[in-house]
């Protein structure tokens, strides 16, 4: 990769002194070139977007992803200091157990950071910063939970800790729970949100957020079930749920109440797929705007071809389904657009959109060379879109597995996004030690 490309130098233009400005909010201005964070990124060094691994609060960036070293797998995050555009070294936060165990940060009132990580099937971890805004030093690590995947992680308005993360079972279908933690309090089960309707495998993609407007918690989640010796994901849906009382019941977008463990059956679902339909579908992290309401980002490849929705209700009831290959830019027109990747709404309820995009006639997408990020930017809630490619075209080289700053209850930033994404192989199983790159772009359109 270009000797420039390494050499990136950041320029921040900050405005934390300008009247009415939030102490967490952040300006900053870049050149067009990622930055690199790592250069021993695993096969998912920022997978699972679902999971937030940026937060920018008091003139500084912090950043979390997953390296591959010759031991196993780690946690790191480091920290880029708006007022002297530097960034931090690299701070190791723990282990991860396979390249499936990835970070889920957020920060509370009092500007703590928090993080979780390390799991795939087994207990969760976690550990808090010991200095409010500063990610150089962390508390012991403690653990909850059991058999535990893919964890999202907000903090809600009296700095109560939420994660949703899928629990899996030898003997029965496998499950989305939801645990808290208050402010001086230990790890808590609160609620099993979702249930595959099917033994073995199942995977739900679940990302959750909370509404300022009314305290609300919103999740969305793609249902992956019935996977077999002959299929993986026989039936598949995109759903959205959401709960005034911050997970002990939920409800549909009409307010009906949604049994406990709810399935497929329960849910009302967006859309249906899975391989049994000839629809892979895959669900984006989704985000709420200024008044409340859920905006949603799935994909769905028929044949090979991604095309990607913007969901977002109606009015009248119901959603409204924008296709967004249609605001790809002019070079990229004709290319399958996919997630993973997630929306965010900033301070000025601008909408921005982050998906992977590649050549059409490939058959396989993962991983894929001609992998790239892309960023759509809406200043109408999504009737209209401005594009641009956020990495740099390689045919060699895959740019993949975005993943978006996004607000997780006492975080904002306004000058747009810092998004991350992994420039390299996905490996050919779990445990895969590589060297990808893990890079980072700030103001993304």
């Amino acid at each position: 990769m270009r000797q420039a490309r390494r050499t990136f130098l950041w320029r921040s233009t900050l405005a934390m002194a300008s009247a009415g400005v939030p102490r967490f909010l952040a300006n900053r201005s870049l050149d067009p070139d990622p930055f690199i964070l790592s250069q021993r990124g695993c096969g998912r060094a920022t997978g699972y977007a679902e999971a937030n691994k940026i937060i920018s609060a008091n003139n500084k960036t912090h950043v979390a992803w997953l390296d591959s070293l010759n031991d196993g797998f780690s946690v790191r995050v480091r920290s880029f200091d708006h007022q002297t555009s530097t960034w931090s070294p690299l701070v190791v936060i723990g282990d991860g157990h396979d390249n499936h165990g990835g970070p889920s940060l957020t920060i509370d009132g009092e500007g703590f950071l928090h993080i979780v990580y390390f799991p795939h099937h087994h207990a969760m971890r976690y550990r808090r910063s010991t200095r409010p805004f500063d990610a150089s030093e962390w508390t012991t690590e403690t653990y909850f939970g059991e058999r535990l995947t893919y964890p999202t992680l907000v903090c809600g308005p009296d700095d109560t800790l939420y994660c949703s993360c899928r629990r899996s079972y030898i003997d029965q279908p496998w499950e989305v729970e939801l645990w808290k933690k208050t402010r001086e309090g230990d790890w808590q089960f609160v609620s099993r949100v979702l249930r595959s309707r099917h033994h073995g495998y199942a995977h739900f993609q679940e990302s959750l957020c909370w509404s300022k407007v009314d305290h609300s918690l919103h999740l969305a989640c793609r249902v992956h079930e019935k996977s077999d010796e002959k299929a993986y994901g026989r039936l598949q849906a995109v759903a959205y749920l959401q709960s005034s009382d911050f997970g002990r019941s939920w409800k549909s977008l009409d307010g009906n109440t949604v049994q406990a463990t709810a399935t497929v059956d329960d849910l009302s679902p967006l859309v249906l797929g899975g391989l049994d339909m000839g629809k892979i579908l895959r669900c984006g992290q989704m985000g709420v705007n200024r008044k409340g309401d859920p905006f949603l980002v799935y994909s769905q490849e028929i044949e090979g071809f991604g095309e990607t929705f913007l969901a977002k209700p109606k009015v009248e009831g119901g959603w409204n389904q924008i296709l967004l290959n249609t605001f790809l830019p002019a070079n990229y027109k004709g290319w399958s657009m996919i997630m993973p990747g997630g929306l965010v709404f900033d301070q000025d309820d601008q909408l921005y959109i982050v998906a992977q995009i590649h050549q059409a006639g490939q058959e396989q997408s993962w991983g894929h060379p001609s992998n790239e990020i892309v960023v759509l930017k809406s200043r109408d809630h999504g009737t209209t879109f401005e594009s641009t490619l956020i990495s740099r075209q390689d045919i060699a080289t895959s740019h993949w597995l975005p993943s978006i700053e996004r607000p997780t209850g006492h975080n904002h930033f306004i000058g747009g996004p810092t998004i991350a994404f992994t420039s390299g192989k996905p490996g050919a199983g779990n445990s895969d030690i590589l060297s990808n790159e893990v890079c980072v772009v700030m103001n993304g359109i």
